[in-house]
């Protein structure tokens, strides 16, 4: 377990390459943008490891939880791209901030709904992740690709740790901690 902390906590401040562009000659800054641009960001980080704790949560197989993991980051991207395509869009935000009260919903139901309730909530999480990554691609600096690209890796590394923690840490309360820091955030903005 130790071990695994000290990977993924590895990972994470891998996430942050300041000292390492901190000399001239970077044509884009685009794939640093997209990196960052889902830690910096307190509503992505909050859906993002939330969503992770959840996946986390859940006794299911490895293999189903990279599916599910896999799912949420392509639907952020799908979200990614129709947001750079389509631009601004009434009720975007809104369903950003439902989408993280969402989420500690879902992480609820996992400890006493019917499998069929959690299957629907967890289902419902993935789809709100088109919104998060809607907002991504209207705010997206530089090179889409590059931007992307740097975006996957940074939402797939929160949720990996938000998945590790789920894992060891599996209760029903952490919903209430996500539910928390998500009105904090609302108070906040």
């Amino acid at each position: 377990m130790k071990s695994t902390f000290v990977k993924i906590s590895a990972a994470a401040f891998s996430l942050f390459p300041v000292v390492a562009l901190a000399h001239p000659g970077h044509d884009s800054m685009a794939f640093t943008s997209g990196l960052t641009h889902p830690i910096t960001g307190i509503d992505h980080l909050i859906m993002l490891v939330a969503f992770g704790l959840l996946v986390g949560c859940l006794t299911i197989t490895k293999k189903q939880k990279l599916g599910l993991l896999a799912s949420a980051l392509i639907t952020l991207m799908v979200g990614l791209l129709a947001g750079s395509v389509f631009g601004l869009a009434s009720g975007v935000e809104l369903a950003i901030v439902a989408s993280l009260f969402v989420v500690s919903l879902a992480i609820w139901q996992v400890f006493g709904a019917s499998q069929r309730m959690v299957k629907l909530a967890v289902g419902f999480c993935i789809g709100m992740m088109f919104f998060h990554g809607y907002a991504h691609g209207v705010e997206a600096q530089g090179t889409l690709g590059q931007f992307s690209l740097g975006m996957a890796i940074g939402a797939s590394a929160l949720m990996v740790i938000g998945t590790q923690l789920g894992q060891a840490l599996a209760s029903r309360w952490m919903s209430v901690g996500v539910a928390a820091a998500s009105s904090l955030f609302l108070m906040a903005a």
